[in-house]
């Protein structure tokens, strides 16, 4: 949580830099596919390696302080007298199986770090710039701009807030915000490197198809909002999934540290931010507004047809794995209240 902070921290000195400032105007204006996604697959580049080196020093450190110590000692506690089966001990009592466990559990708390400071970085920054936006207030906005005259429906050009500051389908001269835009290119930069990530760096779970389909609709829901300038409802999607992962990440980190207090504390205000984020907010606002609320004319009928069809669609299958994953929640829940201990249904012990 502290190098998740220290993360943002610095990033808040960069944003004052010059030379940042000169990046983000370069950036700022109409929409350039080549150039968004070309800074996207940057970052998907850049991010593995700046996990590769916070990897080895900070985490590392932080797991042999918190972890390994910790680790061991439940494993010596919980061996008999006699010792286990089968099992060679060396001089420290440890077995060959009680090291690979505990480098196991190395590995899922560093990648559970990794996580945290990823998603507080995106949680604060999305907080930071939304703050300003109308949409972050009031849902009618993500249509805003829109004018309705009957069969002669027209798009708003005149509306300062559509087509100077903001993105908006149907408005090919609407100008993407830096701020905006960054968001986006930072988290599909973020997601394209996750799915190589799933496969061959982090530690096998039981959903593993389930989280790898997760990542690419995601990436499809970036690519494709991009593309139909669905930014505004867009960046609400993003903040909610950020900041309901923020304490699971912690969480897990505090279990593999075996922190069991502190476990289920994060839990809790996880399971709350959970489900008031992505089981309450985003099917009432999100879905509904999308699905329903949509200006609808035949100037933009084939993007309703088309655009929205799927944009729709790409939402509802999001929400569907959202209610597998409360499913998966609920039973750790359950575990929790009568065992007292979290539990994640995801994996074994390790």
């Amino acid at each position: 949580m502290l190098l998740s902070l220290g993360v943002a921290f610095l990033a808040g000195l960069i944003a004052k830099s010059d030379s940042w400032k000169r990046f983000t105007a370069s950036i700022e204006g109409q929409v350039d596919y080549r150039k968004d996604y070309s800074i996207a697959l940057l970052c998907a580049f850049l991010i593995p390696v700046a996990r590769y080196v916070i990897d080895r020093t900070a985490f590392s450190y932080a797991a042999k302080l918190l972890v390994v110590p910790s680790t061991r000692a439940k494993l010596l506690k919980a061996r008999s007298p006699a010792g286990r089966s089968g099992g060679k001990r060396d001089g420290d009592g440890l077995t060959q199986d009680d090291r690979d466990a505990i480098r196991v559990r190395v590995e899922k708390f560093k990648e559970s770090c990794w996580k945290t400071a990823v998603y507080v970085f995106f949680s604060l920054y999305g907080f930071y710039f939304m703050s300003s936006k109308p949409w972050f207030y009031d849902r009618s906005h993500f249509w805003h701009g829109f004018q309705s005259n009957g069969p002669n429906c027209q798009w708003d050009h005149s509306c300062p807030s559509l087509c100077t500051t903001d993105e908006w389908p149907g408005c090919s001269t609407c100008k993407f915000t830096s701020d905006v835009k960054l968001y986006y290119v930072l988290e599909l930069g973020y997601y394209l490197q996750g799915v190589v990530s799933l496969v061959f760096w982090e530690t096998r779970r039981k959903d593993f198809a389930v989280m790898m389909s997760h990542h690419i609709v995601t990436i499809v829901l970036i690519t494709f909002s991009h593309w139909a300038r669905l930014l505004r409802i867009g960046t609400m999607v993003f903040l909610l999934h950020d900041v309901s992962d923020v304490p699971l990440e912690l969480a897990k980190a505090c279990r593999y540290a075996n922190l069991d207090s502190l476990t289920t504390v994060f839990f809790a205000v996880f399971f709350v931010v959970w489900v008031l984020s992505r089981i309450v907010y985003f099917p009432n606002v999100i879905i509904r507004t999308a699905l329903f609320e949509v200006p609808n004319c035949s100037q933009i009928e084939w993007k309703r047809d088309y655009c929205m069809v799927a944009f729709d669609g790409l939402l509802l299958f999001l929400f569907a794995i959202h209610v597998y994953w409360t499913f998966l929640i609920g039973r750790i829940l359950y575990r929790t209240i009568v065992s007292g201990k979290v539990n994640d249904e995801r994996e074994d012990d390790t």
